[in-house]
Order: C-alpha cells, then structure tokens, then sequence
C-alpha cells in the first residue's frame, strides 16, 4: 500500500488564556494537550489554537516564552500537518514579544 501523500495545513484560530479556553468548545482539547504536556492548568497560560484545515480537528500548543516554533512544527510533521505560512509568522512575532 502506497503512503498517503496528502499533507494537511494548520492554521492559527486564536491564541486565548487557558481560562479563556476553558470556558469555550476548546476546552477539552486543552485538557487533552495539558495531560501530553503533563501540565498543570494555570488560569494565566496561553494557549495557541490551530485547525487542521478541511477537518474538525484542533491541535493546542502551550505558548510562553520558552516555546519552540521548530518543535511546535515537528509535532505537527508526526501528524502529516504542515503550519500554515501567515499562521507560523505570527506566532513567532507572538512568541518574540514574550521574551521582551
């Protein structure tokens, strides 16, 4: 059997504070990412939230200052998604701010 060559795209929705995300329909997706991470859940997280484009489906990175763009796009590649272009720029523009 041949291996599936179409690549899906993530794209940024949002990036909230994880009590924002937890009062809305992310909010077991950020469960879910929280217990991968083995975090704790801190009011004043962020998260970034990303749709895999044509799909239902949601991925959520923990965003701080010590996030890794390049590890947040390995992640991705395990999945067969690549990080949108405009998607990835802001949240390394985000991620810049931070460490300021």
């Amino acid at each position: 059997m041949a291996e599936c060559d179409h690549t899906f795209t993530a794209t940024l929705i949002s990036i909230l504070s994880v009590k924002e995300a937890l009062n809305s329909e992310m909010e077991n997706f950020v469960k879910v990412r929280a217990a991968i991470d083995k975090r704790k859940l801190r009011d004043e997280d962020k998260v970034a939230i990303f749709n895999i484009v044509s799909t239902m489906s949601y991925q959520v990175f923990f965003i701080d200052k010590e996030a890794d763009i390049e590890k947040i796009k390995e992640e991705f590649n395990k999945m067969n998604v690549k990080l949108n272009y405009d998607s990835e720029q802001i949240l390394k523009r985000y991620i810049e701010r931070l460490k300021e």
